[in-house]
């Protein structure tokens, strides 16, 4: 009996894309709606409404646009709102810097419109020959960070790109025991148990998890 095989639908390949040279324009906001207001100077501006429109990275909408399929592993940090509070929220970035998943019909070759594009820079492979992902391994990355790898709630409370885990070693950074080095061994929200090697004795502590950074 002959068995048939069914065709792939999308090659999928690893593409590496430039990185933007404004490092504030790696997401652009669609379908937002705006408003107009008058600044202090006197002058009719226009700001977007709060709560309205989508955020897209760059990369990923400029090759759907170009008829891609699009494959974009995200995680999500948490950030200030803002300059002037501490609060937090959750941010999306690429999980995978500078790097995305670009695929097409194999019966339709691309690669030339593919490196025509001004923000693609090559793809991953070997000795000059670009490596299908194999579609099992595209369809566990799509189901693990389809959604984005999400940061650990405890997070929000620690200092940006200081954030750490328990099992970490963390330094004080601010109160009475600053400048000593904690391995964490408890998250309780915005508080962090650990222990503290003192003159040969080890003391457990509670401390505020802002007051920590990762080693």
């Amino acid at each position: 009996m002959q068995v048939q095989v069914k065709p792939r639908l999308v090659d999928w390949y690893a593409v590496r894309v430039k990185p933007p040279h404004n490092t504030g324009r790696r997401t652009v906001v669609l379908g937002a709606e705006y408003e107009q207001y008058r600044s202090r100077s006197g002058h009719i501006c226009k700001r977007r409404i709060k709560g309205t429109g989508h955020r897209e990275h760059l990369p990923k909408l400029l090759l759907e646009r170009a008829g891609f399929e699009v494959f974009l592993p995200l995680r999500k940090e948490w950030r200030r709102v803002n300059r002037v509070t501490q609060e937090k929220h959750l941010v999306t970035f690429p999980l995978l810097a500078d790097w995305v998943f670009v695929g097409w019909n194999p019966d339709q070759p691309r690669w030339a419109d593919l490196m025509a594009l001004d923000i693609v820079v090559g793809a991953l492979g070997t000795n000059g020959i670009p490596a299908r992902i194999p579609d099992r391994r595209i369809m566990q990355m799509m189901r693990a960070w389809g959604g984005g790898k999400v940061a650990p709630e405890h997070q929000r409370w620690m200092r940006t790109h200081a954030e750490f885990d328990v099992g970490d070693l963390v330094r004080v950074a601010a109160g009475s025991w600053e400048g000593f080095e904690m391995n964490v061994v408890e998250m309780s929200g915005s508080v962090a148990k650990g222990i503290i090697s003192l003159l040969g004795r080890e003391t457990e502590l509670e401390m505020p998890a802002d007051w920590l950074e990762r080693v």
